[in-house]
């Protein structure tokens, strides 16, 4: 598989992930537990830290092949 595509495949599973924890977080507001809320805020600040350095070595290897 080429990195490219191995790089779409794990962008899309971080982004399943933010989805996950936006959800997480909604559910745990409407429950009025704040233990969860914390955890489901912490669970999403994690995924958007992971995915910093996935996207800016994508646009660096997107800009390098000549793609847009």
């Amino acid at each position: 598989m080429k990195p490219i595509n191995q790089h779409r495949f794990q962008l899309l599973g971080w982004v399943l992930f933010v989805f996950s924890a936006l959800f997480f977080i909604t559910s745990s507001f409407r429950a009025g537990d704040m233990v969860s809320m914390i955890g489901g805020l912490l669970f999403l600040f994690a995924c958007l830290v992971f995915l910093i350095p996935l996207v800016s070595t994508m646009r660096s290897s997107t800009a390098s092949n000549g793609e847009t």
